[in-house]
């Protein structure tokens, strides 16, 4: 379950990222669409997901805005996608390691779930 102050730090997060990516744009413009993207969720009763939902529709908006830059993933970031245990020690769910793979391989069903632009 996340806390009201981990939510908040993730959101943080999320504008740090996007303004790497969008170095063109101020970070007080960047604020606001993180902002007003956070507000939509207020008074949902789950919140675990809620800066990924935040990040991708943010994301969406901005790119309509200003060319983003590619950036890739750190040593760090490559470890954790392909870590396939859980933090609690058991393995990951199956779906997951399949869904995993039908990332790698391209092979998404579902539209654009591996975090792809368009």
């Amino acid at each position: 379950m996340t806390t009201e102050a981990d939510e908040q730090q993730a959101v943080e997060h999320v504008v740090s990222r996007l303004l790497e990516r969008f170095p063109s744009l101020t970070e007080e413009h960047v604020h606001a669409i993180v902002d007003e993207e956070h507000h939509r969720f207020d008074g949902r009763p789950v919140r675990d997901f809620v800066p990924v939902l935040v990040e991708r529709a943010s994301r969406k908006r901005l790119e309509t805005e200003a060319p983003g830059v590619r950036l890739e993933p750190d040593a760090a970031e490559l470890a954790a996608a392909d870590q396939v245990r859980r933090t609690d020690g058991s393995e990951a769910d199956p779906m997951e390691v399949t869904r995993r793979g039908d990332v790698e391989g391209g092979d998404l069903l579902f539209g654009d779930l591996g975090g792809r632009a368009s």
